[in-house]
């Protein structure tokens, strides 16, 4: 609005559906081009300023869950080096803080955000604990543990089982973190509902076992968040370009272990 102002002349103009240029429009885009090319180099030199590491920032469950288990894959493709910090909320969005963003909400604001997976949670527990559970009654560990949602990841799964009457005989210990739930099933004090990606590495017939084959959706999505004008650094379009694949790679291993069971 501002050119055509300027220069009194309409610069763009509608054709159906679409926005052309008018041939004046296309005269001006031309000869501004190299003036646009130098703004973006100018954006470019004053965000990335070098850093002795590709620093990454993530949400505390899937930066010990998902991401660090594969983390050696990408160190031994790429050797570069790196630097992890974890949050546990909404992160400080700056270049001072990290160079890539882990969180559980997509950032829309100046930056190119992509869903990588939602989460589903699965009850686990020691052999020993769910035999003891089935003569004694369960001990569910519960990381809804404020007044107002008390309890509710186990009523809903429940739920999905048909087994709310569970409920009523249960003993219930309260977990602040899936990680603080994923530790006391670990060592036999109850059966803990975690995110899957979280529980993976601790299955084994003589760890943790699945009490059941059914996943409860979370309601959460994770999401690798760049801003716009970084996307095509070397290190960091390397970096989330491995993320993108080992996601792939991973749903292609689920489904090929399901059709083998």
């Amino acid at each position: 609005r501002y050119l055509r102002m300027q220069i009194g002349e309409e610069l763009i103009e509608k054709t159906g559906r679409n926005l052309t240029f008018t041939p004046r429009g296309i005269k001006l885009a031309k000869s501004l081009s190299f003036a646009f090319s130098q703004i973006e180099t100018s954006i470019q030199s004053s965000i990335s300023e070098p850093t002795p590491a590709l620093r990454v920032a993530m949400c505390s469950s899937f930066g010990p869950g998902w991401l660090i288990p594969r983390l050696k894959r990408y160190t031994q493709l790429s050797g570069s080096r790196m630097q992890l910090t974890m949050h546990s909320y909404q992160p400080e969005l700056s270049d001072a803080i990290a160079d890539i963003f882990f969180t559980t909400t997509p950032i829309k604001e100046g930056y190119w955000s992509a869903g990588l997976f939602s989460e589903h949670l699965v009850a686990v527990g020691t052999a020993e604990q769910m035999r003891r559970d089935g003569k004694q009654g369960h001990v569910l560990i519960t990381t809804e543990t404020e007044e107002r949602v008390f309890l509710d990841d186990w009523k809903n799964y429940l739920s999905l089982l048909k087994r709310q009457d569970l409920l009523d005989h249960a003993s219930v210990l309260g977990a602040s973190h899936y990680l603080f739930a994923l530790e006391m099933a670990t060592h036999g004090l109850g059966i803990a509902l975690v995110p899957r990606f979280l529980a993976e590495d601790r299955l084994s017939p003589g760890g943790l076992q699945l009490w059941s084959d059914i996943s409860l959706p979370s309601g959460r999505t994770y999401y690798l968040n760049v801003k716009h004008a970084r996307r095509g650094e070397p290190d960091i379009s390397n970096f989330v370009n491995w993320v993108r694949r080992a996601i792939v790679e991973g749903k292609e291993e689920r489904a090929s272990t399901s059709k083998g069971a």
